[in-house]
C-alpha cells in the first residue's frame, strides 16, 4: 500500500513537470517565443535556476542576461509558467509601449494594496477616464504657477543643508523631505514642514516603501496571505495604510473647509506673479469618492517624492564628479542670475537653465529613479527585427492563454536601454531614455517633476559647489521599486 502511495506521487508529480514544460514547449506563444533566446528552463521551475540570486544582484544580473544573450530574452517562471519578455533595445520599446493594447503588468499589483485604483494600478476604461480629469492640470504652463511652493521649501532646504557644508554627507534623505513638502503644499494648497518636523505621515510613508521592497525582493511571501502575515507583515501594512488614510482625510476636510470660506467671503489665493494653478485635490474633489481621492494623492506622493529626490541626488552626485560640467552649471547659473543667490526661480529662468537640464537628463540616462518598465499585452504585435533568426512578421503573444492559463507581461529595464545611448549618434531617442516611461502611459508628473528639480537645483548649486570621493564604478545599482544604490552617495557642500 505504502509503495502504491508513493507510486501515484510520482506520478502526480510527473504529470505536473510534463504539463509544465509542455506549456514552456509546445503551446503557441511558446513556439513563438522560442525565436528569442531563453538561458534555460526546466520543469516546474523555469528558468528561475538561472536568474536567482540576492536582490542586490538583479541589476547586475539583467546586464549579464542581455550581455549574453541579446536585448530580447525570454524568461519562464513558476509551476504555472508566466513567460517575462525582457525588451532593452529602443525599437522593442517603442513598438511596446506606444502601444494602447496594453495594461500596466502584473508586476504593479504589488503596491495596490496602498496605491488602491490610483493611476499607476488602474487599467482600462477607468484609466482612461481619470488621466483625461487629471491630464489639464499637469501641462507645463499650469504647473509654473506652483514655483512660489517650489522656491519656498528650496530656500528652506538650502538653509538646512547649510548646517553640514564643508562635511561628507548623504543628500538624499533632506531632498525627500523637501519633495514631499513640494507635493504635499501642490496636491493640497495646505503649509507643509517635512523638512522641519517629523510626523506619523512621514513614518508611514518610510513603513511603505520598506514593504513594496520586501514585496519584490522575496515575491513567495506575498504568494500566500498568511505567510505575510505570519511575519507581522500584514499587520505593519495596515498600520501604515490607516495612518496614511487618516493623514489624507484629514486633508482632504481641512480642503474642503477652506474652499467653502473662499466661496463665501470670494476670496482668491491667486499670486498676481504667476499663472492661477489650482491643488491638484480640487480637480478631484467634484468628481470622486474620497476612497479614491485617498488613492490618487497618495499614487501622486508615491510616484513623485522619492523618483524626483533620486534624480536630484545623482545629478549632484555626477556633478561632484566631473568639475569641468559642474563649472559650467555655475556659469549658466551665474549669467541667469547674476550672482544673485536668494532671488526666486521664474518661468524665463527654467528656460534659460539648458546646461543644467541637459545635465539633468544626464544623471536619469545614468541612474533611471524607475528601473524597471512592465506592460501586458491584450492583443499580438508585431516586433520587427534586423537579426536573420527572427522574421519579419514575428507575432508575439503576450496576453493570456486561457487553455493552458499561462500569464506573460514584458519588462523593459531603463537602465539597459540607456545603453543604446552612444548607438544613435548621441541622439537623445525617446526610446533609449525612458525615465519616465514612454506612450500613452508615461507619467502624467514628468514636466511638474522637471519644474521641481530645476527649480531646487538652482537653488543650491548658486549657493554651494559639490565634491566627492566616490567613484561611479564603485557604486553598485539595486533593483526596485525606485533605483538604489548601495553605498549610499556622498557629497561635500563648499560654500561657493
Amino acid at each position: 500500500m505504502e509503495n502504491f502511495g508513493l507510486s501515484m506521487l510520482l506520478a502526480i508529480l510527473a504529470l505536473i513537470c510534463g504539463i509544465s514544460y509542455a506549456c514552456m514547449t509546445l503551446t503557441r506563444k511558446a513556439r513563438l517565443l522560442a525565436r528569442f533566446p531563453c538561458p534555460g528552463k526546466f520543469p516546474i521551475v523555469g528558468s528561475i535556476p538561472y536568474i536567482f540570486g540576492p536582490i542586490d544582484d538583479a541589476a547586475i544580473l539583467f546586464e549579464n542576461l542581455i550581455n549574453k544573450f541579446g536585448r530580447r530574452v525570454v524568461l519562464w517562471l513558476g509551476p504555472n509558467p508566466l513567460a517575462l519578455v525582457i525588451l532593452a533595445d529602443a525599437d522593442g520599446a517603442q513598438k511596446i509601449l506606444s502601444s494602447v493594447n496594453y495594461d500596466k503588468g502584473s508586476f504593479y499589483s504589488h503596491f495596490k494594496w496602498l496605491l488602491g485604483k490610483g493611476l499607476i494600478t488602474s487599467d482600462g476604461q477607468l484609466w482612461k477616464d481619470d488621466r483625461k480629469l487629471l491630464g489639464p492640470s499637469f501641462k507645463y504652463q499650469k504647473l509654473t504657477g506652483f514655483l512660489p511652493i517650489f522656491n519656498k521649501h528650496s530656500k528652506t532646504l538650502v538653509e538646512i543643508l547649510t548646517r553640514t557644508q564643508n562635511q561628507t554627507t548623504n543628500v538624499y534623505p533632506r531632498l525627500a523631505r523637501a519633495t514631499m513638502d513640494f507635493i504635499k503644499e501642490s496636491a493640497f494648497s495646505q503649509d507643509s514642514n517635512f523638512q522641519i518636523n517629523d510626523d506619523n505621515f512621514l513614518a508611514a510613508t518610510r513603513m511603505a516603501l520598506d514593504s513594496f521592497r520586501l514585496r519584490l525582493a522575496i515575491p513567495p511571501l506575498t504568494l500566500v496571505p498568511i505567510i505575510w502575515d505570519r511575519f507581522g507583515l500584514g499587520k505593519q501594512d495596515k498600520v501604515c495604510s490607516e495612518l496614511i488614510n487618516q493623514a489624507m482625510s484629514k486633508a482632504i476636510e481641512k480642503r474642503k473647509i477652506a474652499l467653502a470660506l473662499e466661496e463665501k467671503s470670494g476670496m482668491s489665493g491667486a499670486d498676481v506673479n504667476y499663472p492661477i494653478q489650482k491643488p491638484f485635490i480640487d480637480v478631484l474633489l467634484d468628481s470622486k469618492s474620497e476612497k479614491d481621492i485617498i488613492a490618487h494623492i497618495v499614487t501622486i506622493f508615491g510616484a513623485g517624492f522619492e523618483t524626483t529626490a533620486s534624480g536630484m541626488n545623482y545629478t549632484l552626485f555626477l556633478l561632484a564628479s566631473n568639475p569641468s560640467a559642474q563649472e559650467k552649471v555655475h556659469l549658466e547659473l551665474d549669467s541667469i542670475f547674476g550672482g544673485d543667490i536668494n532671488r526666486d526661480v521664474t518661468l524665463n529662468d527654467l528656460s534659460d537653465m539648458k546646461y543644467l537640464e541637459m545635465c539633468i537628463k544626464e544623471a536619469l540616462r545614468i541612474f533611471p529613479p524607475v528601473p524597471l518598465v512592465s506592460r501586458n499585452a491584450q492583443e499580438d504585435i508585431h516586433l520587427s527585427t534586423t537579426e536573420k533568426s527572427y522574421r519579419k512578421e514575428l507575432r508575439l503573444w503576450f496576453s493570456s492563454v486561457k487553455s493552458c492559463k499561462i500569464r506573460s507581461t514584458t519588462r523593459i529595464p531603463t537602465f539597459s536601454i540607456r545603453t543604446d545611448f552612444s548607438q544613435r549618434n548621441a541622439q537623445l531617442d525617446i526610446h533609449t531614455h525612458i525615465p519616465f516611461s514612454a506612450g500613452p502611459r508615461n507619467c502624467i508628473g514628468m514636466k511638474y517633476a522637471w519644474i521641481q528639480m530645476k527649480t531646487c537645483l538652482a537653488h543650491i548649486l548658486r549657493r554651494f559647489r559639490v565634491s566627492t570621493s566616490q567613484k561611479r564604478e564603485d557604486i553598485s545599482l539595486i533593483y526596485g521599486l525606485t533605483l538604489d544604490v548601495k553605498p549610499q552617495l556622498e557629497i561635500v557642500l563648499t560654500p561657493k
